[in-house]
């Protein structure tokens, strides 16, 4: 009876460790683009295949995104002495606070550095660099657009270039829109990219909608390559006019 309840309450976890273990482990949630994508011969019908497809997920990830935004500047412009700390208004936002690992709850200036959208022209740019426009191992066999790693390896896949000694997994996400969703998190919560949320928080002080191109300046600690890095994003981004997905976005 024990074990019956224990497989019971524990059966999507030891699902998703069966499917991460062995042989197996790259290609049980994985899928990567649309197998039409690789289909495609056309080197400029390609690249606007992935630009649309990605943009839509992207697109999606920002739009729930500005809801949280929006809730918290409701919540926190009103009067605050009067929110009802067991209420649902309450626990929502504790949760973005704990989300977007906020130091104080009631500083509204926090937030907005944090909880704001990612341009699309600079996730298109990045997603195609880190991803080899689609074609890299990760993204094919682990659902993994923007080289996320992880320490655990009940989520990850062994990298095949991995050092001796080094511990880390290439993460396996369950689909294309879980690995925008942890990129775009990445980039609004961790410190390492504060040089982008105070950019974009300047952005926002001067009436401007957050612009990629700008933006992509700010990505030195996301690669080893460091200004080398900013360069070909700022490359991608101007050959391929991703600015103009930003317009699109913004004007939705």
């Amino acid at each position: 009876m024990y074990l019956l309840k224990f497989l019971i309450n524990n059966s999507k976890k030891l699902l998703l460790t069966f499917c991460l273990v062995g042989s197996m482990q790259s290609h049980c949630l994985a899928k990567g683009l649309p197998k039409e994508y690789y289909e495609i011969d056309d080197v400029n019908k390609a690249k606007e295949y992935f630009f649309e497809h990605l943009y839509q997920l992207i697109k999606e990830e920002n739009k729930a995104i500005l809801q949280d935004r929006e809730f918290v500047k409701n919540v926190l412009t009103s009067n605050i002495l009067r929110i009802d700390f067991d209420s649902s208004t309450f626990s929502k936002l504790l949760e973005i606070k704990q989300k977007y690992k906020i130091k104080n709850i009631f500083t509204l200036q926090e937030y907005l550095k944090k909880v704001d959208v990612i341009p699309p022209s600079l996730a298109l740019a990045q997603a195609a660099l880190e991803s080899g426009w689609g074609k890299s191992r990760f993204i094919k066999e682990a659902n993994n657009i923007f080289g996320h790693w992880t320490y655990d390896p009940r989520f990850g896949m062994i990298p095949k270039q991995r050092k001796l000694g080094a511990s880390h997994f290439v993460r396996v996400f369950q689909s294309l829109q879980e690995s925008v969703s942890a990129y775009m998190l990445n980039l609004n919560r961790n410190l390492a990219y504060r040089a982008f949320q105070e950019k974009r928080f300047e952005q926002r002080k001067d009436k401007q909608s957050p612009e990629g191109l700008v933006l992509s300046q700010t990505m030195l600690n996301y690669s080893a390559i460091a200004q080398d890095y900013l360069k070909i994003l700022k490359d991608i981004i101007l050959v391929n006019n991703l600015q103009n997905f930003d317009k699109k976005f913004y004007q939705s």
